[in-house]
């Protein structure tokens, strides 16, 4: 079991999402705020439909639900939002993309390709995220630090927010972009 990463490089991505909502639980530790659980296709460029029987066209993404949406979500529904990815990176010996499963959750471990051309990009297969800096001169220190350069590959213990911005039937949902 590797150990989590707690420090490095921090990041936070966000991407759009469509799919069918699969289950919305109050925390039970806190009963404060609630999590989703959303099943999307695995590459929306092909649309965002799936196929239910073909584990290999969709993934799920449980996450905490920062807006209340799961007080007035139903499971079933199919629902349209945006997924906030955030952790710290930290440069990995690797050779391909992966993700610990078929669940994208809070605490998963996820590996990217690092791409570094006037920006730096982390490729993690269902999301990129793209680092800022101030300056040149700061990039360049921090990277080397980093140990991080064009072509390798870096980890994070990925955190996992689902804000969702509407739901309803799937062809409401699909129909619009």
């Amino acid at each position: 079991m590797p150990r989590p990463i707690k420090s490095g490089l921090e990041f936070e991505a966000a991407f759009p999402v469509k799919g069918r909502v699969l289950e919305v639980i109050l925390c039970p530790d806190c009963e404060a705020e609630g999590y989703i659980r959303i099943r999307v296709a695995k590459d929306p460029k092909k649309g965002w439909s799936y196929d239910a029987k073909d584990a290999k066209s969709f993934v799920d993404i449980y996450g905490l639900d920062p807006r209340d949406s799961y007080l007035k979500v139903r499971a079933g529904e199919w629902a349209e939002g945006r997924v906030v990815a955030f952790g710290y990176l930290k440069r990995v010996r690797s050779r391909r993309i992966e993700m610990g499963g078929p669940v994208l959750q809070s605490g998963a471990r996820l590996v990217g390709a690092i791409h570094v051309d006037g920006t730096v990009e982390i490729d993690f297969g269902l999301f990129q995220a793209r680092l800022a800096f101030e300056d040149e001169e700061q990039r360049r220190k921090i990277l080397k630090d980093a140990g991080i350069k064009d072509g390798s590959y870096a980890a994070t213990d990925v955190g996992v927010d689902i804000e969702l911005k509407r739901w309803g039937a799937k062809d409401s949902i699909l129909r619009r972009s």
